[in-house]
C-alpha cells in the first residue's frame, strides 16, 4: 500500500472572493508562503501586494522572500510551545523575554541580560531551503539564579536562539 499526502494552497482576492492562485505541494504551510504569494502577485499583474495569512505560515525565510518581491505579509507570530512541568514555566517562556534590537540582547523576566557572541550557527533542514542560521544567547547569571528550575532544566542555564529572520 502506498499513501500519498498533499497540501493544497489557494490564494483568494479579498475584493471579489475569487481564487487567484493555487498550489498542490508535498510540504506544510510553513514553507509555502513565498511561492503562493508570488504566483498571486503575478496573476494579478500588480507591482505590490499585501497578503494576510494565519500563523501557520510564519517563517522568516518565506516572509523575507515576499519582502524582496514587494509583497507585504501580515501574519501573527506563532504561540510559544507549552511548558513542561519539569522545565519551563509559563512566566519564563521565550515570549516573556524582551529583545533589545539596538544591542542585540535579551532581558529575562528577572532582569538579567542574555548576550550573544555574534556567531551564526547553521541548522540543517530536510531540504537546503528549509535550513536556517541562528545565534545563541546566554548569561552566566543563570548558574546562581534562585528560580532557574522554573526557567530551564539545562544545568548550564537558559539558552535562547534567534533565527536570522525572526525579527523581520
Amino acid at each position: 500500500m502506498v499513501e500519498v499526502s498533499y497540501n493544497i494552497q489557494a490564494a483568494v482576492d479579498n475584493k471579489h472572493n475569487l481564487v487567484i492562485a493555487t498550489h498542490t505541494i508535498n510540504r506544510n504551510d510553513l514553507n509555502a508562503l513565498g511561492a503562493i504569494a508570488l504566483e498571486a502577485k503575478e496573476n494579478l499583474q500588480v507591482e505590490t501586494l499585501t497578503v494576510l495569512v494565519d500563523k501557520g505560515y510564519h517563517n522568516g525565510r518565506e516572509i523575507d522572500q515576499c519582502k524582496k518581491n514587494n509583497i507585504t505579509t501580515i501574519v501573527a507570530h506563532p504561540t510559544p510551545g507549552r511548558s513542561k512541568e519539569s522545565a519551563t514555566q509559563p512566566e519564563y517562556l521565550v515570549a516573556q523575554f524582551q529583545y533589545n534590537k539596538s544591542d542585540d540582547t535579551y532581558i529575562c523576566p528577572k532582569g538579567e541580560t542574555l548576550k550573544t557572541t555574534g556567531r551564526w550557527h547553521k541548522k540543517s533542514g530536510r531540504t537546503e531551503q528549509s535550513g536556517y542560521q541562528f545565534k545563541k544567547y546566554r548569561t552566566p547569571a543563570c548558574k546562581e539564579c534562585p528560580v532557574k528550575h522554573l526557567c530551564t532544566s539545562r544545568s548550564a542555564g537558559r539558552e535562547l536562539s534567534e533565527a536570522n529572520h525572526e525579527y523581520l
